[in-house]
């Protein structure tokens, strides 16, 4: 599967610039929101980098083996007040495995768990866990992770899988650093974590809870509740530099 890239060009310097689309580009998306809810949440952070391999050759896996692990790191570090956040890339080996790389980020130090407590939560094979150097800038560690979702597109095994998964982060956390810095300045952290926004425009959401009451077959009285936006607000947007100049096979 050949990779491609959006075209765009700037208005004021002339300067092209190519944006990959499809999984990787949603990876690299992902990658940044990462690094921009790490810096306005987590002042003080951890990192460790963590490799589960299967010990039988299976080209494919079930994806309840990773959230089986997740979950175990997950509620270690939750008991122990850590934050934890977390982006796994998954890798087809030479050999024809699969494996997962998984960046995890928390906030309290020596309460990540053993590679022997994890492995008897993955059960399918071995596990690794690295330390990148913490001097080193969160971007740079995470582009670090982020170099083995490109070898998924050597192979069809992965075509009709997505490659990575991550946690959930706020939408404001997609703007660019400029973008964000203005939006929290303006309206605050909290605030602007309830927005719901694209690249360019910020919106704040109304909504209402609503309940419907209704008799099931037996005869008993059910209360379905639901969640009804009624008021979609501009409240920033940012004008573009850039004209979109299409989709290319290479970034040149």
């Amino acid at each position: 599967m050949a990779l491609k890239f959006r075209c765009f060009k700037n208005r004021v310097t002339g300067q092209v610039s190519y944006i990959p689309v499809g999984r990787y580009g949603n990876f690299l998306n992902t990658i940044k929101k990462l690094v921009s809810y790490i810096r306005y949440n987590i002042p003080r952070y951890y990192v460790a980098h963590l490799t589960l391999t299967v010990a039988e050759n299976e080209s494919e896996i079930d994806y309840k083996h990773l959230h089986r692990v997740i979950q175990f790191i997950h509620l270690r570090l939750k008991r122990a007040g850590s934050d934890f956040k977390y982006v796994a890339v998954k890798e087809l080996q030479d050999r024809g495995a699969i494996h997962y790389h998984i960046l995890c980020i928390y906030s309290k130090p020596f309460v990540f768990p053993s590679s022997n407590e994890i492995a008897k939560s993955w059960k399918l094979g071995f596990v690794k866990i690295t330390a990148p150097k913490i001097r080193l800038r969160l971007q740079s560690i995470a582009n670090y992770n982020g170099k083995y979702i490109g070898k998924g597109y050597e192979y069809d095994t992965l075509e009709l899988k997505k490659s990575f998964t991550a946690n959930q982060i706020k939408q404001v956390y997609k703007l660019g650093p400029k973008r964000l810095a203005k939006v929290i300045g303006k309206f605050g952290k909290e605030r602007a974590e309830s927005f719901v926004c694209t690249y360019r425009k910020v919106y704040a959401i109304t909504c209402r809870q609503l309940k419907e009451y209704v008799i099931d077959d037996d005869g008993f009285l059910d209360i379905l509740e639901r969640v009804e936006c009624i008021k979609k607000e501009l409240v920033m947007d940012f004008p573009s530099e850039w004209d979109y100049k299409g989709i290319y096979d290479s970034p040149f």
